[in-house]
């Protein structure tokens, strides 16, 4: 086979495997370390808003993400965030993919990082949380994203909020045994 039409074969087909692994929901399994195991992650989000009249407003959030991984490596998670106007909590069950708000939303393993997004009205935020080679400790890297524009989402009071940046910070992770939502 002359060598162009190899590397556009090759090239299809790492285009039909691109696609494939887009086009279905990730099946990759817990690693076996973490069944039992409930992962806490948390940080803070300072959030620059611009109101009606152009004026910056400047507010904090606390996040935190309780994943409990069950003893069949499927993966439970109750998120929440607050404020000083209040507080907003969803507990997602295996494969949800729409929050309480009825934000797109996911999380799911890729070898030793577990990931997590949520799609706003406008832009969208991913978590990574990373493991050492025993699975018993974690970092937390946490990313907002957005095409062009603002990023639009509905703040814990229900109102829909224009951002001119979402920050990060304090990002924490840890391990620990057994599930917080009860038997």
């Amino acid at each position: 086979m002359p060598f162009i039409f190899r590397h556009l074969f090759l090239g299809a087909g790492l285009v039909a495997a691109a696609v494939g692994a887009l086009a279905f929901p990730a099946f990759a399994n817990a690693p076996r370390q973490l069944y039992n195991k409930t992962i806490q992650i948390n940080w803070s989000v300072q959030i620059v808003r611009a109101d009606g009249q152009g004026q910056k407003n400047f507010v904090s959030s606390a996040v935190s993400r309780t994943v409990y991984v069950s003893s069949g490596g499927r993966l439970f998670e109750r998120a929440s965030r607050s404020n000083k106007r209040g507080k907003k909590q969803t507990d997602n069950a295996p494969d949800t993919t729409r929050n309480k708000g009825g934000e797109a939303t996911g999380i799911r393993f890729s070898g030793n990082r577990l990931i997590g997004h949520t799609a706003f009205a406008q832009g969208a935020r991913q978590w990574v949380a990373t493991f050492d080679p025993s699975f018993s400790k974690c970092t937390v890297a946490v990313t907002f994203g957005r095409e062009g524009g603002a990023i639009k989402r509905r703040g814990v009071n229900g109102v829909m909020h224009t951002n001119e940046s979402m920050t990060a910070s304090g990002e924490s992770c840890s391990v620990r045994d057994g599930n917080p939502f009860g038997d």
